[in-house]
């Protein structure tokens, strides 16, 4: 009976450090250890190369240095050649009587200058100056249509003070006429008291 158990004590005891080793070796693969655990990491290497290829379209992207001067411009839009237009209002001195020229009006020229040009409205030669004229179509059209929308708002608004000076006297001669009446009512009333009590 005791060997039988002294056995088992034994036999039990062999197992459990059977078991130990068999638990502790089987343990260790499942432990990273540190040396393993670099691979896993991406080399500095790997975004390097992942940047270097990201900024390749870059220049592609990038229109080239002599591709800045093929970009589209506003063209200047000239006059046929001795074709010039006012700048500004302009007036010429006849004998009879003084000529004006708007912004934007046509003349020919004749000859210039230097500083002074002679210009022709194409019944009248007369001298003007280099300064206030022009050929360029698209600046000519500006102030041509900037004059006439200035001429309009003159013009819109003397008709609007000629109205309020009409509508001013209209009110004038109601309250004159309103005075008036009430005048002649008094006076009216007056003649008739006085009548009244010379007749008593």
């Amino acid at each position: 009976m005791d060997r039988r158990l002294a056995t088992a004590i034994i036999a039990v005891c062999a197992i459990a450090v059977f078991g130990w080793r068999v638990y502790s070796s089987g343990q260790k693969p499942v432990q990273a250890p540190a040396s393993q655990s670099k691979p896993v990491q991406a080399p500095p290497s790997t975004p390097k190369t992942v940047q270097a290829s990201a900024f390749r379209p870059k220049p592609v992207q990038a229109p080239p240095s002599n591709s800045v001067a093929r970009l589209p411009t506003t063209r200047q839009r000239l006059a046929p050649e001795g074709t010039y237009f006012f700048l500004k209002r302009a007036s010429l001195k006849t004998e009879s009587s003084i000529i004006g020229f708007a912004p934007g009006t046509k003349v020919t020229m004749i000859e210039q200058r230097g500083s002074t040009s002679i210009v022709s409205d194409g019944e009248h030669q007369f001298e003007t100056a280099s300064s206030e004229l022009t050929n360029d179509l698209d600046i000519a059209t500006r102030v041509a249509k900037a004059d006439f929308e200035a001429q309009r708002k003159i013009g819109d608004f003397i008709v609007k003070t000629v109205q309020e000076h009409d509508k001013q006297q209209a009110e004038e001669i109601a309250t004159f006429d309103k005075q008036q009446a009430e005048l002649d009512r008094k006076l009216r009333s007056a003649t008739q008291h006085t009548r009244a009590k010379s007749r008593n």
